[in-house]
């Protein structure tokens, strides 16, 4: 349940507090009709955060993806998995055992190998070749991707000034599902951290860093997540998390599609009060220099988390005016971004849950509980976070029903 959908609910226990209800000029107008009195008892519907930026993805059925997870003998990796969460963790893993690391990317006897193409990555390291950070990203993208999970690349940094040495480095942010959230994953360490046992975000973990040097957060490795101290090398003296500071999301994520070395493309900078006061330096000292996409016009500045954070297989509901036939609510679906969208699903008072075709359901209502819960079902066969409504109705016997409605 979402933090929204959870000061809806404290709201509503307040009995003293004045808390405007949802939908209240729909459901007035069916207590009105049929001498109900309707009261909301659990709202977990929370209204999906969008984003205006260029975001681009590749399709699952896209030949090479076809071609990537076949290859790859994924789909048998991920049989016996538990939940979207477990075959991510293992993508990861899968990546991290596969890659070879080292600072400058290279084929033995040959020039420094340059290109971003996930399959000849992974041919490469088969006889020898390393790669560095973005390489691991890219593949496990390719990964994520050609499994059906939305999942783009990132860079982040530490905080540091034009006469010291960064911590640049490549890493992904995946969308689960149960967790209804963006996820940090780091594949050149399998790694990411969490609090209280919840993944986190590359945002999160910043602001963990900027509030209290990253002391409530908690780096774990492996498909198993086992606690370290720490997962990788930073600035040094400082927590790990201190390389969060500086993050930017590409906006390209296309990964069969794309040119094979890479071309410029538009990428999300999240800012707060903290980013806009400093520049983001790239290089070594004497040799740094301020990150390309400020002058270059690639990097698109945002103050809104909504703009970088995009809730993704939303199945947000919106109740819309009651038609003529009695008794019955409409439910308007709502899926903004949901790159790989194949229909939804709807389960009434808890019964199981059953396709539908379209964006509207006709949902019954009758005094007593009532609950309806939706989620969006994906190509690949992967269900969105649950978005659930339940309401309380009870006869009033102060009213007089305004049913039969005028036709």
């Amino acid at each position: 349940m979402t933090e929204n959908s959870k000061s809806k609910q404290a709201g509503q226990a307040d009995c003293g507090a004045e808390v405007e209800r949802p939908f209240d000029e729909v459901l007035s107008e069916l207590e009105k009709r049929h001498a109900w009195k309707i009261r909301i008892a659990e709202d977990n519907n929370p209204e999906p955060a969008m984003s205006r930026m260029p975001y681009c993805w590749s399709d699952y059925d896209n030949r090479h993806a076809a071609a990537f997870r076949e290859r790859y003998h994924l789909e048998e990796l991920l049989e016996d998995v538990e939940d979207d969460w477990q075959a991510v963790l293992l993508l990861r893993h899968w990546v991290f055992n596969n890659m070879i690391n080292h600072t400058n990317a290279s084929l033995p006897g040959v020039e420094p190998f340059s290109t971003l193409d996930p399959t000849a990555l992974l041919t490469a390291c088969s006889v020898g070749g390393t790669f560095w950070c973005s390489h691991f990203s890219m593949v496990l993208v390719a990964a994520l991707t050609s499994m059906g999970f939305v999942a783009r690349k990132l860079s982040i940094d530490c905080e540091h000034t034009a006469d010291e040495k960064g911590t640049h480095h490549g890493v992904v942010d995946v969308w689960v599902s149960k967790f209804r959230k963006w996820v940090h994953l780091d594949p050149n360490y399998d790694h990411h951290f969490e609090r209280d046992g919840i993944p986190l975000s590359t945002e999160e973990i910043a602001q963990s860093w900027q509030k209290n040097r990253g002391e409530d957060i908690q780096p774990v490795i492996g498909p198993k997540c086992r606690p370290v101290p720490r997962a990788r090398k930073g600035k040094t003296g400082e927590p790990e998390a201190c390389a969060y500071f500086w993050h930017l999301a590409e906006c390209r994520n296309d990964v069969f599609r794309r040119d094979g070395r890479g071309s410029k493309c538009m990428a999300v900078m999240l800012v707060d009060e903290e980013r806009k006061k400093q520049r983001w330096y790239q290089g070594t000292p004497p040799n740094t220099f301020v990150k390309r996409g400020y002058s270059d016009g690639t990097i698109q500045f945002t103050e809104d988390p909504a703009e970088a954070y995009p809730d993704v297989d939303a199945a947000w509901m919106n109740l819309e005016q009651p038609h003529k036939m009695p008794y019955y609510c409409r439910v308007q679906l709502t899926t903004p971004c949901a790159p790989f969208f194949s229909h939804y699903e709807i389960s009434v008072d808890g019964e199981p849950f059953q396709r539908i075709e379209g964006i509207e359901y006709p949902w019954r209502l009758h005094p007593g509980p009532c609950s309806i819960e939706a989620r969006t079902v994906d190509v690949a066969g992967h269900r969105g976070p649950v978005y659930s409504i339940r309401l309380d109705i009870s006869e009033d016997d102060s009213a007089t029903p305004q049913w039969p409605w005028p036709m």
